[in-house]
C-alpha cells in the first residue's frame, strides 16, 4: 500500500492553500508520496520544499502527558485509507495521512515539473469547487 502525506495550510486570512498537479484536473492539498524508507514527517516536509520551495513548521498539540528520553512526534489530524482505479485502469490503495502546518515565508514559484498552480481558497469557496476530492473537502469542514 502506497502512504501518501499531504498538509493542510492556512494563510493569515483562515484561506487553505491547494494545489493541482500536472496532468491533473483536480484542486489538492498540497504534498506526495512517502518513498522507500521515509517517515511521514520528514516525507510530508520535504514535500513542501519540493513542491512549494518553503519550509514547513506542523502545528500540533501535546494531547497526553510526557514520557522522560521520549520524543514527542506531532500526530497527522487524520489518516484514511483511498481505493481508486488509476489512468492506466490498474487498482490502487493509499492510505493518506493529513497534517496541520504553517509556512513563514511566501510561496514564490513551484516545482515546475510537478505542480501546475497553487491558489488559496476560503472553506466556501472549496465546498463549492467540483473539481476537488470528496475527503478534502470533509477534512476542511472539520479543521
Amino acid at each position: 500500500m502506497k502512504e501518501v502525506t499531504r498538509c493542510i495550510i492556512k494563510n493569515k486570512e483562515w484561506n487553505i492553500l491547494l494545489i493541482k498537479h500536472k496532468e491533473s484536473e483536480f484542486w489538492t492539498l498540497p504534498g506526495w508520496h512517502v518513498e522507500n524508507k521515509e517517515d511521514i514527517y520528514t516525507a510530508i516536509k520535504r514535500e513542501i520544499k519540493e513542491e512549494l520551495g518553503v519550509s514547513l513548521k506542523i502545528l500540533w498539540n501535546k494531547i497526553w502527558f510526557e514520557v522522560k528520553k521520549v520524543k514527542e512526534k506531532p500526530l497527522p489530524i487524520c489518516a484514511y485509507k483511498v481505493d481508486y482505479t488509476n489512468r492506466k485502469w490498474k487498482k490502487v490503495t493509499k492510505l493518506e495521512y493529513i497534517f496541520l502546518g504553517k509556512i513563514k515565508d511566501e510561496i514564490i514559484k513551484t516545482q515546475i515539473n510537478e505542480v501546475d498552480e497553487f491558489k488559496w481558497f476560503s472553506v466556501d469557496e472549496i465546498e463549492n469547487l467540483e473539481n476537488t476530492f470528496d475527503q478534502i473537502k470533509e477534512i476542511i469542514k472539520i479543521v
